[in-house]
C-alpha cells in the first residue's frame, strides 16, 4: 500500500493493508511520552504525512482498518498494539455479559462497541460523523460478532440538524459544541450538517427493551444526550450503568454528574477521562 493513500477503503476484505514493521515502529516513536509534546507533535505530523493508512490490524482479538494520520484511537491502537481504553473496558466488564445490552453513543471506530459485542452483549452503535461511521460499519462487519446495530446519527434533546465540527488529525474528537473549537483544543475544525434525534426514538426504532450499559462520549454534549433520555423514558428502560466521558463538563449545558445522583445513580468507578455510574437498586 502507498504512503501517500488518503482515500478511504470500506469496500476491499480485511487484510488488504498489512502494517509494515517501519510503520509501527515509526507511530511508536510519535506516541514516545518520554519525548516533549511540542516535538512529538513535530514527529506526528511527519508520519502521519508518510503513514497515514489504511491499515489492517488486530487489537486484542478484534480486526480494525485504522487511518492512523486521521484518529487518535487509529494512533493508539497502531503504537500500543492493543486498544486504547483497557481502564474504561475494566470498569465496564462485569456488566457485560451474553445477552446484555450496551448502547455505545460516540462509538467511533468501534473499540468499545466491538469490545462489548465481544463479551457477548448486543450492541447499539451509534456515531454521527459520516465518515467515521463508514469506517465503524466496516469494522463491525469484519468481526462478525453477533447482534450489533449501527444507527449513523447524532444524539440531542430534540429532533433536528445541527453543525457537527471536526478536526482533520483526529476524526473522533467531532463535537456539537462549536465553542470546544477554539482554546485548549484549537485546530483545523470545518462543520457538516448532521441529522439530531433523541436517544429514546433511536433506541425505539432499533427495537430495544432495555439498555444494561450506556456508554456516552460525544465531547461536550453527554448531557444532552443523557438527561433527557432519563427524564423522557420509563424507569424501566433506564441503564443500569452509564459511563460518561468528563473531560468536557465544562461545555455542559447542565451538570450531568449531580442530575444523575439525583435521579439515583451513584459513581461506581473512574478513569482520567470518564466516570461510571451504577443506578441504585
Amino acid at each position: 500500500m502507498s504512503a501517500q493513500a488518503t482515500l478511504t477503503d470500506t469496500v476491499s476484505p480485511f487484510g488488504t493493508y498489512k502494517v509494515e514493521g517501519l510503520v509501527r515502529y515509526a507511530w511508536k516513536l510519535a506516541d514516545h511520552h518520554d519525548l516533549s509534546a511540542s516535538l512529538r507533535k513535530r514527529i506526528r505530523a511527519l508520519v502521519a504525512h508518510l503513514f497515514k493508512g489504511p491499515y489492517d490490524t488486530e487489537a486484542d482479538g478484534l480486526k480494525f482498518r485504522i487511518y492512523p494520520g486521521q484518529n487518535y484511537d487509529d494512533r493508539k491502537i497502531l503504537a500500543k498494539g492493543r486498544l486504547p481504553e483497557r481502564a474504561e473496558h475494566k470498569l465496564l466488564k462485569p456488566y457485560l455479559a451474553p445477552g446484555s445490552v450496551f448502547v455505545d453513543v460516540g462509538a467511533n471506530i468501534g473499540s468499545y462497541a466491538l469490545f462489548a459485542a465481544h463479551c457477548g452483549a448486543e450492541v447499539l452503535a451509534v456515531e454521527a460523523n459520516p465518515e467515521t461511521a463508514a469506517k465503524l460499519r466496516f469494522n463491525l462487519t469484519a468481526n462478525g460478532l453477533g447482534k450489533v446495530q449501527l444507527a449513523e446519527v447524532a444524539i440531542g434533546d430534540k429532533a433536528g440538524t445541527l453543525s457537527l465540527w471536526s478536526e482533520p488529525t483526529n476524526c473522533g474528537f467531532a463535537t456539537l459544541v462549536e465553542d470546544l473549537t477554539t482554546g485548549e483544543w484549537a485546530g483545523d475544525w470545518s462543520p457538516k450538517d448532521v441529522t439530531v434525534r433523541p436517544l429514546a426514538d433511536v433506541v425505539a426504532d432499533k427495537g430495544l427493551a432495555r439498555i444494561d450499559v450506556l456508554k456516552v462520549d460525544v465531547e461536550g454534549f453527554e448531557d444532552r444526550v443523557v438527561l433527557p433520555f432519563l427524564r423522557t423514558s420509563e424507569r424501566a428502560l433506564w441503564p443500569r450503568v452509564i459511563m460518561l466521558e468528563t473531560n468536557c463538563r465544562p461545555h455542559w449545558a447542565e451538570d450531568c454528574t449531580s442530575e444523575l445522583e439525583a435521579l439515583g445513580y451513584r459513581a461506581a468507578g473512574s478513569t482520567h477521562d470518564n466516570t461510571v455510574f451504577e443506578l441504585a437498586s
